[in-house]
Order: structure tokens, then C-alpha cells, then sequence
């Protein structure tokens, strides 16, 4: 694998747009899953990010990268923790 790994300021507006909505889309399932675990808050959360980012991607320009730079940070992080608390769950049950 020889991918060269970019940064957003790197990235065009179609790959920054596309890496938002990728990280958006993740977002929403993990909502659902939440949901379905009976954890409103967590759902509620993880729809606000994506909707965060889908609304930024659509009109990012080069001075809104930093905006958009914490938004894929918060989003990235909360899917992990989540991801994270799932698995402990499952290890205590």
C-alpha cells in the first residue's frame, strides 16, 4: 500500500466532503445502534455530529478547515468511545 495520507488542507473539496460524509454515515448507524441499545442520549449525540458534518461538507472552503478539522476529531473520537463501552459491556456480560 503506497497511499499517501493527506490532511484536510491537502484534500480537495470533493475528498473533504467525501471523508465527512464517510465519517457522517458511521455516525448515524452508531445512532441507530444506540437506539436500539436504549441509550437516547448517546443517539442524540451521534446524530448531532453527523448532522454537524454533513451541513459543514456541504459548503467548506479553506477558512472553515479547523471547524471542520474538530468536527472529524469529535466524531472519529465519539464512534470509538462508544465502540469502546460496547465491548466492555459485552466482556462483563
Amino acid at each position: 500500500m503506497d497511499d499517501i495520507t493527506k490532511s484536510l488542507g491537502e484534500m480537495n473539496l470533493q475528498e473533504r466532503a467525501d471523508l465527512m460524509g464517510a465519517v457522517a454515515d458511521v455516525l448515524q448507524a452508531t445512532a441507530e445502534e444506540a437506539e436500539e441499545d436504549g441509550d437516547a442520549l448517546a443517539a442524540t449525540n451521534s446524530l448531532f455530529l453527523a448532522c454537524n458534518l454533513r451541513g459543514c461538507s456541504s459548503d467548506l472552503g479553506p477558512n472553515d478547515l479547523k471547524a471542520a478539522e474538530l468536527l472529524l476529531e469529535q466524531g472519529i473520537t465519539f464512534i470509538h468511545l462508544l465502540n469502546g463501552r460496547k465491548k466492555s459491556r459485552e466482556l462483563v456480560h
